[in-house]
Protein backbone atom coordinates (compact mmCIF):
# COMPACT_ATOMS: atom_id res chain seq x y z
CA UNK A 1 0.00 0.00 0.00
CA UNK A 2 1.44 3.41 -0.95
CA UNK A 3 1.40 6.35 1.39
CA UNK A 4 -0.10 9.40 -0.20
CA UNK A 5 0.86 12.90 0.67
CA UNK A 6 -1.03 13.88 3.79
CA UNK A 7 -1.54 10.28 5.01
CA UNK A 8 -0.29 9.52 8.45
CA UNK A 9 1.01 6.16 9.63
CA UNK A 10 -2.08 5.80 11.85
CA UNK A 11 -4.37 6.32 8.86
CA UNK A 12 -2.46 3.70 6.86
CA UNK A 13 -2.99 1.15 9.61
CA UNK A 14 -6.72 1.83 9.66
CA UNK A 15 -7.25 1.34 5.92
CA UNK A 16 -8.46 -2.16 5.11
CA UNK A 17 -6.37 -4.26 2.77
CA UNK A 18 -7.98 -5.88 -0.21
CA UNK A 19 -7.05 -9.35 -1.40
CA UNK A 20 -7.59 -10.16 -5.04
CA UNK A 21 -7.93 -13.67 -6.37
CA UNK A 22 -6.49 -13.95 -9.84
CA UNK A 23 -8.38 -16.08 -12.29
CA UNK A 24 -6.80 -17.36 -15.45
CA UNK A 25 -9.12 -18.34 -18.24
CA UNK A 26 -12.09 -18.10 -15.88
CA UNK A 27 -10.58 -20.58 -13.40
CA UNK A 28 -9.31 -19.92 -9.91
CA UNK A 29 -5.70 -20.92 -9.20
CA UNK A 30 -5.41 -24.59 -8.32
CA UNK A 31 -8.59 -25.42 -10.18
CA UNK A 32 -8.20 -27.39 -13.36
CA UNK A 33 -9.87 -30.29 -15.10
CA UNK A 34 -6.98 -32.52 -14.01
CA UNK A 35 -7.22 -31.38 -10.38
CA UNK A 36 -11.00 -31.86 -10.43
CA UNK A 37 -10.62 -35.35 -11.91
CA UNK A 38 -7.94 -36.23 -9.35
CA UNK A 39 -10.19 -35.06 -6.50
CA UNK A 40 -13.05 -37.12 -7.89
CA UNK A 41 -10.85 -40.23 -8.15
CA UNK A 42 -9.60 -39.72 -4.59
CA UNK A 43 -13.19 -39.50 -3.33
CA UNK A 44 -14.09 -42.71 -5.19
CA UNK A 45 -11.01 -44.39 -3.72
CA UNK A 46 -11.99 -43.24 -0.23
CA UNK A 47 -15.53 -44.57 -0.76
CA UNK A 48 -14.15 -47.94 -1.92
CA UNK A 49 -12.07 -48.41 1.23
CA UNK A 50 -14.86 -47.09 3.48
CA UNK A 51 -17.15 -49.75 2.00
CA UNK A 52 -14.48 -52.43 2.37
CA UNK A 53 -13.77 -51.53 6.02
CA UNK A 54 -14.68 -54.33 8.42
CA UNK A 55 -17.69 -53.51 10.61
CA UNK A 56 -18.49 -55.09 13.97
CA UNK A 57 -17.72 -54.69 17.63
CA UNK A 58 -13.96 -54.21 17.97
CA UNK A 59 -12.18 -53.55 21.26
CA UNK A 60 -8.65 -52.60 22.16
CA UNK A 61 -8.12 -56.19 23.33
CA UNK A 62 -7.95 -57.22 19.64
CA UNK A 63 -7.14 -53.88 18.01
CA UNK A 64 -3.87 -53.29 19.89
CA UNK A 65 -2.18 -56.53 18.74
CA UNK A 66 -3.52 -55.99 15.21
CA UNK A 67 -1.99 -52.52 14.98
CA UNK A 68 1.27 -53.75 16.54
CA UNK A 69 1.59 -56.59 14.00
CA UNK A 70 0.49 -54.33 11.14
CA UNK A 71 3.34 -51.97 12.03
CA UNK A 72 5.77 -54.94 11.94
CA UNK A 73 4.58 -55.89 8.45
CA UNK A 74 4.61 -52.30 7.17
CA UNK A 75 8.41 -52.36 7.47
CA UNK A 76 8.56 -55.07 4.78
CA UNK A 77 6.64 -52.76 2.47
CA UNK A 78 9.08 -49.91 3.06
CA UNK A 79 6.43 -47.98 4.98
CA UNK A 80 6.69 -46.07 8.24
CA UNK A 81 5.77 -48.53 11.03
CA UNK A 82 4.00 -45.98 13.20
CA UNK A 83 0.29 -46.55 12.72
CA UNK A 84 -1.35 -45.22 15.91
CA UNK A 85 -3.54 -47.20 18.27
CA UNK A 86 -7.17 -47.52 17.32
CA UNK A 87 -9.75 -46.98 20.03
CA UNK A 88 -12.76 -49.28 20.49
CA UNK A 89 -14.87 -48.93 17.37
CA UNK A 90 -17.61 -50.48 15.27
CA UNK A 91 -15.76 -49.90 11.99
CA UNK A 92 -12.05 -49.96 11.14
CA UNK A 93 -10.72 -46.62 9.89
CA UNK A 94 -10.55 -46.17 6.13
CA UNK A 95 -6.80 -45.47 6.08
CA UNK A 96 -6.16 -48.62 8.14
CA UNK A 97 -8.35 -50.60 5.74
CA UNK A 98 -6.23 -49.26 2.88
CA UNK A 99 -3.13 -50.72 4.60
CA UNK A 100 -4.87 -54.05 5.10
CA UNK A 101 -5.94 -54.05 1.43
CA UNK A 102 -2.27 -53.62 0.47
CA UNK A 103 -1.49 -56.71 2.57
CA UNK A 104 -4.38 -58.63 0.98
CA UNK A 105 -3.07 -57.91 -2.54
CA UNK A 106 0.52 -58.89 -1.65
CA UNK A 107 -0.64 -62.12 0.03
CA UNK A 108 -2.80 -62.98 -2.99
CA UNK A 109 0.20 -62.43 -5.28
CA UNK A 110 2.43 -64.56 -3.04
CA UNK A 111 -0.14 -67.38 -2.94
CA UNK A 112 -0.43 -67.24 -6.74
CA UNK A 113 3.37 -67.41 -7.02
CA UNK A 114 3.43 -70.44 -4.72
CA UNK A 115 5.35 -68.59 -1.98
CA UNK A 116 2.56 -68.79 0.61
CA UNK A 117 0.10 -71.50 1.50
CA UNK A 118 -3.50 -70.70 0.49
CA UNK A 119 -4.44 -70.87 4.19
CA UNK A 120 -2.66 -67.52 4.60
CA UNK A 121 -5.27 -65.78 2.42
CA UNK A 122 -6.69 -62.70 4.11
CA UNK A 123 -10.41 -62.08 3.77
CA UNK A 124 -11.60 -58.83 5.30
CA UNK A 125 -15.26 -59.48 4.50
CA UNK A 126 -15.57 -62.01 7.32
CA UNK A 127 -14.13 -59.78 10.04
CA UNK A 128 -16.99 -58.89 12.41
CA UNK A 129 -15.64 -59.34 15.95
CA UNK A 130 -12.54 -59.40 18.12
CA UNK A 131 -12.12 -63.13 17.39
CA UNK A 132 -11.69 -62.49 13.65
CA UNK A 133 -9.41 -59.51 14.38
CA UNK A 134 -7.21 -61.76 16.54
CA UNK A 135 -7.04 -64.32 13.72
CA UNK A 136 -6.14 -61.58 11.24
CA UNK A 137 -3.52 -60.25 13.64
CA UNK A 138 -1.98 -63.72 13.93
CA UNK A 139 -1.74 -64.08 10.14
CA UNK A 140 -0.13 -60.65 9.84
CA UNK A 141 2.38 -61.54 12.55
CA UNK A 142 3.22 -64.80 10.72
CA UNK A 143 3.66 -62.86 7.46
CA UNK A 144 6.02 -60.39 9.14
CA UNK A 145 8.21 -63.33 10.24
CA UNK A 146 8.00 -65.40 7.04
CA UNK A 147 11.38 -65.35 5.28
CA UNK A 148 9.99 -66.50 1.94
CA UNK A 149 7.37 -63.76 2.00
CA UNK A 150 10.05 -61.17 2.85
CA UNK A 151 12.13 -62.39 -0.10
CA UNK A 152 9.08 -62.32 -2.36
CA UNK A 153 8.35 -58.69 -1.43
CA UNK A 154 11.98 -57.68 -1.97
CA UNK A 155 12.08 -59.34 -5.40
CA UNK A 156 8.75 -57.87 -6.45
CA UNK A 157 9.84 -54.24 -5.95
CA UNK A 158 12.88 -54.27 -8.28
CA UNK A 159 10.80 -55.96 -11.01
CA UNK A 160 8.26 -53.14 -10.84
CA UNK A 161 11.05 -50.58 -11.10
CA UNK A 162 12.55 -52.38 -14.11
CA UNK A 163 9.20 -52.34 -15.88
CA UNK A 164 9.00 -48.57 -15.39
CA UNK A 165 12.52 -48.19 -16.79
CA UNK A 166 11.60 -50.24 -19.86
CA UNK A 167 8.89 -47.79 -20.93
CA UNK A 168 9.32 -46.87 -24.56
CA UNK A 169 11.20 -43.64 -25.00
CA UNK A 170 9.63 -40.95 -27.11
CA UNK A 171 11.56 -40.33 -30.27
CA UNK A 172 12.87 -36.83 -30.69
CA UNK A 173 11.41 -35.13 -33.72
CA UNK A 174 13.88 -33.33 -35.94
CA UNK A 175 13.16 -29.80 -37.02
CA UNK A 176 12.57 -30.98 -40.59
CA UNK A 177 10.03 -33.56 -39.37
CA UNK A 178 8.22 -30.90 -37.37
CA UNK A 179 8.14 -28.57 -40.37
CA UNK A 180 6.87 -31.36 -42.62
CA UNK A 181 4.12 -32.22 -40.13
CA UNK A 182 3.05 -28.58 -39.90
CA UNK A 183 2.96 -28.29 -43.70
CA UNK A 184 0.75 -31.42 -43.90
CA UNK A 185 -1.73 -29.83 -41.51
CA UNK A 186 -1.94 -26.69 -43.60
Amino acid sequence: MKMMKGDSVKEMKKKPSVEVEIQIGGRAPGSSPVADELNELEMEDEDTYATMAPKGVFTSRALDPLVKNTNKLLVLFGQDPSYPKIMDTDKLPTDFTRVLAMFVAAVDDAIEAGVLDPEMKIDLSGVRSDAELMSLSGKIEMLARDREFKRFLQEEQPEEMEMEDEAPEAEMMTEEDADAMMMERL
